[in-house]
């Protein structure tokens, strides 16, 4: 065969991808379960923020019409934990969790990341506005704070989604 032919070039090039695609999929069957090891113990981390030494049970199905919640789970003799993902001002969202005590009240919140703007939706982050949102119980309504209007909007339909799936609607 010719190496200067195209026929020639398309079996080597064939060749090679062939043998970096067996490559590649050797070494993901390597590192997926290393990788979803860091993520299940960054996931316990997040939630141990919350309730810390509690037995946590990931839900595995649960009906959540507004899309907010990411994932739900159960801490032992405690009361739920509700990941929410929501859209404010930044595209890149907000992602928190939101603790409800089996008796209504909120067991705790905490933000896992953001990327509001400084001084204006960031202010939704601080502990002043944080500790309101913790002291809440399930029906209150969600402190909403003036110049941060989109950001604390979508915090608000964030818990709501939390509190609506608590409440079993």
């Amino acid at each position: 065969m010719n190496r200067e032919s195209t026929l020639y070039k398309v079996v080597v090039l064939g060749v090679v991808s062939a043998v970096c695609g067996v490559l590649l999929s050797w070494i993901n069957g390597i590192t997926a379960p290393i990788i979803k090891a860091a993520a299940e113990a960054k996931e316990k981390a997040n939630l141990e923020m919350i309730y810390p030494g509690a037995e946590f049970t990931a839900v595995e199905t649960y009906d959540d019409p507004s899309g907010k919640i990411t994932g739900v789970y159960t801490a032992e003799g405690k009361g739920m934990v509700y990941k929410a993902h929501v859209i404010g001002y930044s595209s890149n969202g907000i992602d928190f969790l939101v603790a409800i005590n089996d008796d209504g009240t909120f067991g705790g919140f905490q933000v896992l990341s953001q990327s509001e703007t400084n001084g204006f939706g960031s202010r939704c982050f601080e502990e002043d506005h944080m500790n309101k949102i913790r002291a809440m119980s399930v029906g209150d309504d969600v402190p909403l704070l003036s110049g941060a209007t989109i950001t604390s909007t979508a915090l608000k339909g964030g818990i709501e989604a939390a509190e609506a799936l608590f409440a079993g609607e």
